[in-house]
């Protein structure tokens, strides 16, 4: 495939005033706009089903070491679907996809809502309603992410991807402020039942968008899942920087999502806060994720390092695990958790806009589905992080689990590729997009 620095693919520079005007473009789409919050409803739902799953997870039993089989048990059964789930979004109309897992997750967090409210909630059932869970949010996805490139267009993509990230900090304040009382005064059915109505909500405003968001040219050549498959692997070695952006990604979720599973415990045992205090654990993180997603929408593409921005973003994180570690302090901790939400946007921003610009169309799907699946080492980190958490102790378990990622991603700073990826020398497309390639929509 020819190299070139220009393409009808890379997206424009914008100012801040076109940064602005961009947002609102994507607004005034109906079909975008129904996906926003279709998505911001899922972002919710999502958030309340994991803050009770944890919270009932932590009534039921002491173990960190069950709280992190939860996690284990969502990443495998993810991890085994994605090659799958990648390969559908590629050939079926991701519309529909995504209406069958929002009805899917719906029908989990009632069902568990029920269940809650009647006094029947046992380890076994939660760990049940999680695998469950799994599978409708593994089979959807990819075709989440894939499917805004279909809404949008290249030129809009990133502040696209920037808006939802908006929401996700937003809800990452809402959903926790609402989530801790409602633990603290109802219990965890509440969120489980509110988290499912969501999902219904979302599922009927994706069902208004006329676009289903089906990529023609990939089911017409489409041989078989296998060949899609190999195929996906096969464009992976040809652009091997592809995998040096995705070592970072790594590095976080097999040592530094262990802050995920701990957060509830250092609220009940270590800050003795309570189920309150951990819903604020969760909003200060998510008032830092709406902060950062601010930030990265007025920058707009002026925010052009997408590949350091790739080494900055989760250094913070890893930094403020440490910190997190020995803070003796309820509002240290706070502050903490604010920072790191900060870094959160830009890391999402920079993966989803390298993954879904520098890929063909064709494989869009299928080389999403690779990077949700290294994401899905986060949970399966939980199982080793809480085992090492009831032998060493918590906070010697965290700031272990936030050193080992620091140091590496230090050392990443010598790859040059991956440090200048974006740039005007180095730039995020290197191939030629095919006269089928779907339209820019701005």
């Amino acid at each position: 495939m020819a190299e070139t620095s220009a393409s009808p693919d890379t997206p424009a520079p914008l100012g801040l005033g076109d940064t602005f005007r961009a947002a609102g473009d994507s607004f005034r789409d109906s079909g975008f706009a129904r996906y926003f919050w279709s998505n911001a409803l899922l972002f919710t739902g999502q958030g309340l089903i994991l803050l009770g799953a944890q919270w009932l997870l932590t009534d039921l039993t002491g173990s960190r070491t069950i709280l992190g089989l939860m996690g284990a048990i969502h990443a495998v059964i993810v991890i085994v679907l994605s090659p799958l789930a990648g390969v559908i979004a590629d050939r079926a109309a991701r519309r529909d996809l995504l209406i069958a897992g929002r009805i899917g997750l719906a029908g989990v967090g009632i069902g568990m809502g029920i269940i809650v409210a009647a006094g029947a909630a046992q380890v076994w059932i939660v760990l049940v309603a999680v695998g469950f869970e799994a599978v409708f949010l593994g089979l959807s996805q990819p075709a989440t992410q894939s499917y805004v490139y279909d809404l949008v267009g290249p030129r809009r993509l990133p502040n696209a991807i920037a808006l939802i990230a908006l929401s996700t900090g937003v809800l990452g304040v809402a959903g926790p402020s609402l989530g801790g009382p409602l633990l603290a005064a109802v219990g965890a059915q509440a969120t489980y039942l509110i988290g499912g109505a969501g999902f219904v909500v979302g599922a009927l405003l994706l069902l208004a968008i006329p676009i289903k968001g089906r990529t023609e040219a990939a089911v017409a050549t489409s041989v078989s899942f296998f060949s899609d498959v190999v195929e996906t692997v096969r464009h992976l070695r040809r652009d091997t920087l592809l995998i040096w952006v995705l070592m970072p990604a790594t590095f976080i979720t097999i040592f530094a999502g262990a802050i995920l599973i701990m957060r509830p415990v250092f609220a009940r045992d270590v800050l003795e806060v309570g189920a309150g205090g951990f819903g604020w654990l969760s909003a200060a993180f998510g008032f830092g994720n709406l902060f950062g997603s601010i930030v990265v929408i007025l920058l707009g593409d002026r925010l052009k390092l997408k590949g350091l921005t790739l080494l900055i973003a989760p250094l913070d994180w890893c930094g403020c695990m440490i910190v997190y570690a020995i803070s003796p302090w309820f509002a240290l901790t706070l502050g903490v958790e604010f920072v790191m939400g900060i870094s959160s946007p830009f890391w999402q921003v920079a993966m989803m806009t390298i993954l879904q610009i520098r890929v063909p169309a064709e494989l869009r799907s299928r080389v999403l589905a690779v990077y949700f699946m290294v994401l899905q080492f986060m949970q399966l980190n939980w199982v080793y992080s809480g085992a090492i958490a009831d032998v060493i102790g918590d906070r010697e378990a965290l700031f272990i689990m936030g050193a080992i990622p620091f140091g590496l991603l230090l050392l990443m700073f010598s790859v040059r590729p991956l440090v200048t990826l974006g740039s005007d020398s180095n730039p995020l497309v290197t191939w030629t997009p095919p006269a089928d390639e779907p339209p820019d929509r701005s």
